[in-house]
């Protein structure tokens, strides 16, 4: 669209430049200027401004009529290069304009490849993380095998996965913390306002506790400190757990005493249910939990730069392609614009083959109007017409 809107303002440009421009005026018709060469002989009989002695020895080398079709085709000749000038004016605008164009085009192209090297490289050092063979993260190993990222869509698909474990884990947790704290707040609102950091605790700590972990293991010595935030939040996930379960268990055993008859809940069945509530919320996290202490960051970094290495790849295509449709446009111009130039050059040339023609089509009706033979004879030059007895002493010469 862009490319469009600037050839139409190049045509536009070139347009007001040509009206710009003082007016020629138009091109001879060759078949008429040739006729001309006929009413030209009669009108000059008819004059009787000449006679047959007109191409005597001391007399005219040509006739009046034959000097100015030689000057007026001189004058036609200047014009067509001033007529060639301004069609060629147009093209050569669109040959600056594309020359630029690929400049542009080439610095993108070094770019894109320049952004894909780049990212090959990232993607090398990410896979000797991966192989062991260097340090990574915190100056940990982080050995791991590489993710089958073969193209943008499993990337994609992987993220999601990802994503989608947090998802299942928030709207199961937002249910059971809903319920609990709707039994103990009347006010279905404030148990709203509750639910929702009592859902990013059940899923961050968790995360950050297996994170933690994850970076103890690949350096014990380095990341010892690691080793005690995990435990702190760990800590403080289980009090979260805890306190939930609690809540949730003394619903539920007032409910059993509401609907069974002031009947407190059995021990064994009370336990059941503690254990059952605990489970549940622990079991949630601890998803979360082993998930986040089994993920590498390395290879979602190494997923996420071969996804970005995918779009250079077709980013440095696209603008390789792009090059290549702006130098065939290129070419295209050079072969109008020589085309252009070599047709206007032919039509200079041919002004010598019409003034030729004019004139003899002028001799020819000039002596057919005379009817005088001796002044045929004189006034038609030898080069062009020859007596048989001149003509065959030549060709025996």
């Amino acid at each position: 669209m862009a490319e469009l809107f600037w050839r139409t303002r190049i045509k536009r440009r070139a347009r007001k430049i040509l009206l710009a421009l003082p007016d020629l005026p138009a091109d001879i018709d060759d078949n008429v200027f040739i006729a001309l060469g006929a009413q030209a002989a009669e009108a000059d009989r008819n004059s009787k401004a000449y006679d047959e002695f007109l191409f005597s020895e001391d007399g005219y080398k040509q006739m009046p009529f034959e000097d100015s079709v030689d000057e007026l085709l001189e004058l036609q000749r200047a014009r067509t290069a001033e007529r060639k000038g301004r069609a060629e004016l147009p093209i050569k605008m669109r040959i600056e304009y594309i020359e630029k164009v690929i400049e542009a085009k080439k610095r993108r192209v070094a770019d894109a490849s320049d952004e894909r090297t780049a990212i090959d490289q990232q993607i090398r050092d990410e896979s000797e993380v991966l192989t062991g063979t260097k340090k990574g993260e915190d100056g940990g190993y982080w050995e791991g095998v590489a993710p089958d990222t073969t193209s943008r869509w499993k990337h994609v698909t992987g993220v999601a996965k990802e994503w989608l474990v947090f998802v299942l884990v928030a709207l199961a947790d937002a249910a059971i913390v809903f319920a609990t704290l709707y039994g103990v707040i009347p006010s279905e609102a404030e148990a709203w306002r509750f639910v929702i950091p009592a859902v990013a605790v059940q899923i961050l700590f968790p995360h950050l506790t297996g994170r933690a972990i994850a970076a103890y293991r690949s350096n014990k010595e380095k990341n010892s400190k690691d080793f005690y935030i995990a435990l702190g939040v760990a800590l403080a996930w289980f009090g979260y757990v805890f306190g939930m379960t609690i809540l949730r268990i003394n619903l539920l055993a007032s409910e059993y005493k509401r609907y069974h008859k002031q009947e407190d809940m059995q021990p064994i069945l009370y336990m059941a249910v503690l254990i059952f509530s605990f489970l549940i919320l622990i079991g949630l996290g601890t998803w979360v939990l082993i998930r986040s202490i089994e993920s590498n960051p390395h290879k979602g970094r190494y997923s996420r730069l071969l996804y970005v290495y995918f779009n250079k790849v077709r980013g440095l295509r696209s603008a390789e392609e792009s090059q290549a449709k702006s130098e065939a446009d290129l070419q295209a111009e050079l072969k109008v614009l020589a085309e252009v130039g070599a047709q206007w050059d032919l039509r200079s040339s041919v002004y010598e083959q019409v003034a030729e023609s004019t004139k003899s089509v002028y001799r020819r009706a000039l002596v057919n109007n005379f009817g005088n033979p001796e002044f045929t004879t004189e006034y038609l030059p030898d080069n062009k017409f020859k007596t048989a007895k001149v003509w065959k002493k030549k060709n025996e010469i």
